[in-house]
């Protein structure tokens, strides 16, 4: 959810040529962080201490078994800051592997053009050889494969979800005589629900900075913000003030559940932990995140399970899921899947990158089974065996192996929800129509600092007026960046675009494509692309 661009550390770029060798005499060393995504060999006493660690020794030593010549080394880098990852790559000082989505902060686009300028290595031969993609489950097959950069593929998939949705409390909702949440609710519906959940120093609902903006983004409020401008160096242009008799009441809407409700627990600068915490000490009835944090490992003092255990109940009856809310006129679709990376260091020559692929089948598909096998026999604890993101696995067939179900685990209730929210059609994402973006862009500051104004700044703001002046800066800003991506080129992806989307709400919110989308479309975009 993060916004930017991503600039390589020192402006350069990557390319095969400048990979040192990563092999020598069929000996390859794949250098991990952290354990992530896999870590060295564990020591004898370390597997006689954990059973979980025995499971993985005994997993990892039979790939081992089968490539002779292989060692995982551990490195000391945080894999997870953006910056300090880029800088190592450029200084050949990166990891074999690593999470691929923090190339670009998380945001698709950013990711993408990180990929074309060479800063992971190009993996799409090796996919093929392990056959990744015959193995993916087939809610994973339509998003992996628009992961590809002009034919492509800069990465491998790591885990799947399906995407954000809202986390409450079951038994206060039921206590209370609440409504609970239903698929066709509303933030209308969350104000109410997060209003009744108010009590004492209980909040309704914790959000952070893209939390905050779930009430606009239902109704697409950047989206329709965002207009093709191939006259402009840029090609964009934003256009907040057309639309401000839309997004004025939404954005007060907010601002009346901070400050008249009273029933909102917001600070832009909160992270994920923050937010689930707040959830699990009981400091919030409601928290806006990932399905997976459901799923937390019992134990982790951030989990869900945990809170259930020590109210002595059924997961069932204390915790519930549900997918965002839709917008005005029926529009959906909030709710996305998605499908995390794991990137590879393009220092690594062809035998190493072959080894890792194998290594993450491996590890993925029969290891995985192996694994989660091992920890029910040891634990009788289904929660352990699908907890994170292996309720849904990356790979197909893996669940008919098992001794129990993600339904044992976690319920029935949380699980038909998290399979009705794998159907849901993808919304055509802007990161997968166009060039990946080579030269540096506007940021998000501008955006990200009127979300902090109307979530902190308290009293009666002009909102029209804040829009004007956002829309000024990022047009201003935008005016000094050069794309990438030739005006013909540029003009070509956007009518593909923009064509996906009047297709899509067409097909999936009728009334919001009659009286918004579309009188949008042909009076705003469709000119702007003529010529």
């Amino acid at each position: 959810m993060a916004s930017g661009t991503f600039l390589a550390a020192g402006g350069g770029l990557l390319s095969s040529c400048a990979r040192r060798g990563a092999s020598t005499d069929g000996h390859v060393v794949l250098k991990t962080s952290g354990g992530w995504p896999w870590g060295p060999m564990p020591t004898k006493k370390e597997q006689k201490a954990n059973p979980g660690t025995k499971s993985y020794a005994d997993v990892l030593g039979a790939w081992m078994d089968k490539n002779p010549g292989v060692t995982i080394q551990d490195v000391k880098l945080d894999v997870w800051n953006q910056q300090t990852l880029s800088t190592a790559i450029t200084g050949g000082t990166a990891p074999s592997m690593f999470p691929g989505d923090v190339l670009g902060g998380w945001n698709r686009q950013a990711v993408r053009a990180a990929m074309a300028q060479g800063l992971s290595a190009d993996v799409t031969e090796h996919l093929k050889a392990h056959d990744i993609v015959g193995k993916l489950e087939t809610y994973v097959k339509p998003i992996w494969e628009k992961w590809q950069v002009d034919g492509k593929f800069y990465a491998a998939p790591w885990i799947y979800n399906v995407g954000t949705g809202l986390h409450y409390r079951v038994d206060l909702v039921r206590e209370l005589g609440l409504k609970e949440p239903t698929p066709d609710w509303t933030w209308d519906d969350v104000r109410t629900l997060a209003k009744g959940l108010t009590e004492g120093k209980r909040k309704g609902i914790v959000l952070q900075g893209w939390g905050l903006n779930m009430r606009m983004s239902a109704d697409g409020m950047d989206f329709h913000g965002k207009l093709p401008a191939p006259s402009t160096n840029w090609n964009w242009r934003w256009d907040y003030l057309s639309g401000a008799d839309r997004w004025v009441p939404l954005i007060q809407g907010m601002r009346d559940m901070v400050y008249k409700d009273k029933s909102v627990l917001a600070d832009v600068s909160m992270g994920d932990g923050d937010t689930l915490a707040a959830f699990v000490r009981g400091d919030a009835a409601i928290h806006n995140n990932t399905v997976i944090f459901f799923a937390n490992t019992p134990g982790s003092d951030t989990a869900p399970a945990d809170l259930a255990a020590r109210l002595k109940k059924p997961m069932e009856d204390v915790v519930g899921w549900m997918t965002q809310p839709v917008g005005l006129n029926g529009r959906t679709g909030t709710t996305q899947g998605q499908v995390d990376l794991v990137g590879f260091s393009p220092d690594m020559d062809d035998l190493a990158l072959d080894k890792a692929i194998s290594l993450h089948a491996w590890m993925k598909g029969p290891g995985w089974v192996e694994q989660k096998k091992a920890t029910y026999a040891a634990t009788k604890d289904a929660k352990r065996v699908f907890d994170g993101a292996d309720f849904m696995p990356l790979f197909a067939g893996l669940l008919e192996q098992m001794p129990v179900t993600p339904d044992d685990a976690w319920g029935k209730p949380f699980m038909d929800q998290v399979r009705r929210a794998s159907k849901i059609p993808l919304v055509p994402n802007e990161a997968f129509y166009f060039p990946a973006e080579l030269s540096p862009g506007p940021t998000g500051t501008a955006r990200d600092d009127m979300t902090s104004r109307w979530a902190n700044e308290r009293g009666t703001l002009d909102l029209r007026g804040d829009l004007a002046k956002m829309q000024a800066t990022m047009n201003a800003q935008a005016g000094s960046f050069s794309s990438s991506t030739s005006d013909p080129d540029f003009v070509k992806a956007a009518r593909e675009y923009f064509g996906a989307h009047d297709t899509y709400w067409r097909d999936n919110a009728p009334d919001y494509h009659r009286d918004v989308f579309s009188p949008w479309y042909q009076n705003s975009v469709l000119p702007a692309l003529k010529g």
